[in-house]
């Protein structure tokens, strides 16, 4: 009599455990590289945002409005948009001149984030924060917050100085205050 061996159920159990294992692993190291992708993303977008600034503050130097006393005529169009700019020319706001006692806006800082990104990232305000988009908006009294929606990044521009700091971080325990 010739004896044959069939695969019971115990082998296939054993093997398809070992598949879900080496998957679950390979799963795992794939969303921990997908987030760092992410706050790589972001950390270029921080770059891309303060060259851009410091592009528009070229622009604005280089026009000769910088030597105007006039709060009105620090200004100028980028991509038919009035932009105003601070006394040491960097990109403040669309909502008007800087003057003494200024305070960023909501609409300033999400208008220097259409502005001065080629091509940007839909943006959520707290105004309206459940849009679904993967980038957030948060401001302070001088400051604009560009942070990731799962908040493990942002970078920070304060408009008047033109200074930019980007985080990389657990950033729930950070606030804005100036």
């Amino acid at each position: 009599m010739i004896r044959t061996y069939n695969n019971g159920r115990f082998e296939w159990f054993v093997v398809a455990i070992v598949i879900a294992l080496i998957s679950l692993s390979a799963l795992g190291r794939y969303w921990f590289m997908a987030e760092d992708a992410r706050i790589v993303r972001m950390e270029m977008l921080a770059h891309r945002f303060v060259t851009a600034a410091a592009n528009a503050r070229v622009e604005f130097l280089v026009s000769g409005l910088s030597s105007s006393h006039s709060a009105a005529r620090k200004q100028i169009r980028i991509m038919d948009q009035v932009v105003y700019f601070s006394t040491q020319g960097w990109p403040v706001g669309v909502s008007g001149p800087v003057v003494d006692g200024y305070s960023v806006t909501e609409e300033d800082c999400a208008q220097l984030w259409n502005l001065l990104l080629q091509n940007p990232a839909p943006i959520s305000r707290p105004a309206q924060p459940d849009t679904g988009a993967e980038y957030q908006l948060n401001v302070g009294d001088r400051v604009c917050r560009f942070q990731l929606a799962s908040g493990k990044a942002f970078f920070d521009y304060y408009p008047i100085e033109g200074r930019m700091i980007f985080t990389v971080g657990d950033t729930s325990r950070i606030s804005i205050d100036n």
